[in-house]
């Protein structure tokens, strides 16, 4: 089954270093692996991986990339299997806005309407012009509540109807919208005349020697036929579970769906020839569409870490990592400012670093500093946290859960991601 359209999204390579066990467990005939658990919920699989910016880097997995509906494991997770981050994929996004500041193409404090070759105005606030980095921010006034996904044949001017902005003018709230990652991509495409997945390559993931793809497009040969499922026991994409009941795919049975990277029109071909750059970056799912493994997330904040081969300018590399309070928040259903309480001048999610309770901290009192992404969708819920004061990379993923994920006891982060935080940082430790 196709999962809707409207779910929201959240050089040399060193040697891979595993925890004592994992390759011998990972070896192990499928049919007799249990499936793990995470605060005491059976996953479907989890993995969790480590770096620093001297080189070392870390992955350990446990669990399945395929299951049976009664859990056998038909493959298993293993460090350098590819899943759908889910939004995580808006740091590549970021990444590729920067790329195009940096060699000056667009202005990051300039109209968007410029960058994006159409008007671009919040209806109640006609006079006040969106930028870029309101974009970056999520600041810009822009809603996902006419939602966000992407068909072939689909024009952006079709999707930022009324119902596509918040009340508030551009620059004044806080609202976390996907739509904004959608414009962002346009951007991309209009100032480079490429189809955003391949603009993401040239632009991002092949300088900085990382193995990704969005939407299983232009991927290596074979990369997708590794790919991890999600999962949930739920048949309505989890608005009620079944814990006793089968393991139920949510995405990426098929890789990519249907045989086509992009959604079609309604009974349409999946003719992407016919696509011009420029019409809709949201086609390839910027917002949450990357697949990458723990592993190459892994090398992606290394890269990041260090500003591999000068990747950005000097001067734009610190404002990526540059923490600012966020505006007061919206009312969008993914806004969460005692989760999203800082956001980089560069378009990162950051962590406050303070270890208190009930916030953006999943290792209270223990803090957690840097900056990156979360993603949560289809059953996944992932991170990458990058921070450079202490030179280190944590990165996350749950592939999906047998029960709803319980609330954490800590912070705004569910039991289960607080659990995965947790033996991250014992990896990073050890």
């Amino acid at each position: 089954m196709r999962p809707p359209a409207s779910l929201p999204d959240r050089p040399r390579r060193p040697p891979l270093r595993c925890a004592a066990g994992l390759a011998a467990f990972l070896l192990a005939p499928a049919a007799s692996a249990e499936l793990p658990r995470l605060a005491g919920v059976p996953v479907a699989g989890f993995a969790h991986a480590t770096a620093t910016a001297d080189g070392q880097l870390a992955a350990q997995t446990e669990g399945g990339a395929e299951l049976a509906a009664d859990g056998t494991i038909l493959r298993p997770l293993t460090p350098d299997t590819p899943m759908r981050v889910a939004s995580i994929s808006k740091i590549v996004v970021a990444l590729a806005i920067l790329r195009l500041a940096d060699q000056g193409q667009i202005e990051l404090d300039s109209d968007a309407a410029r960058a994006l070759g159409r008007p671009l105005r919040n209806p109640a606030h006609p006079q006040v012009p969106v930028t870029i980095r309101q974009l970056l921010r999520h600041e810009s006034s822009l809603s996902d509540a006419g939602g966000y996904a992407a068909t072939l044949g689909t024009r952006l001017e079709e999707m930022l109807g009324p119902a596509a902005w918040s009340a508030a003018a551009p620059g004044t709230a806080f609202d976390y919208a996907n739509l904004n990652s959608v414009l962002l991509a346009t951007i991309v495409e209009m100032q480079t005349g490429q189809r955003f997945d391949r603009a993401a390559r040239a632009l991002v993931l092949d300088p900085l020697g990382v193995k990704a793809c969005f939407n299983w497009s232009e991927c290596a040969q074979g990369f997708a036929a590794t790919g991890a499922v999600l999962y949930r026991k739920s048949t309505d994409f989890g608005e009620t579970w079944q814990p006793d009941g089968p393991w139920v795919a949510q995405v990426d049975s098929e890789r990519p769906a249907g045989g086509c990277p992009v959604r079609p029109a309604p009974r349409g071909p999946c003719a992407l020839e016919t696509y011009l750059p420029g019409t809709n970056g949201g086609l390839f799912a910027p917002q949450g569409g990357l697949r990458i493994s723990i592993v190459e997330l892994a090398r992606l904040g290394q890269a990041l870490l260090v500003n591999r081969n000068g990747f950005l300018k000097p001067a734009t590399h610190a404002a990526l990592f540059r923490p600012r309070p966020v505006a007061p928040g919206g009312t969008g259903a993914e806004t969460d400012t005692r989760l999203m309480r800082f956001w980089s001048e560069g378009g990162l999610h950051c962590f406050s670093g303070g270890g208190e309770a009930g916030t953006d901290q999943p290792l209270a009192p223990a803090p957690m500093a840097g900056c990156g992404h979360l993603g949560e969708a289809y059953g996944l819920f992932s991170a990458l946290v990058i921070d450079p004061a202490s030179g280190t990379v944590r990165a996350w993923a749950m592939t999906g859960s047998a029960a709803k994920p319980p609330p954490g006891t800590r912070s705004r982060f569910n039991a289960l991601e607080e659990e995965l935080a947790a033996r991250a940082l014992r990896m990073l430790s050890n």
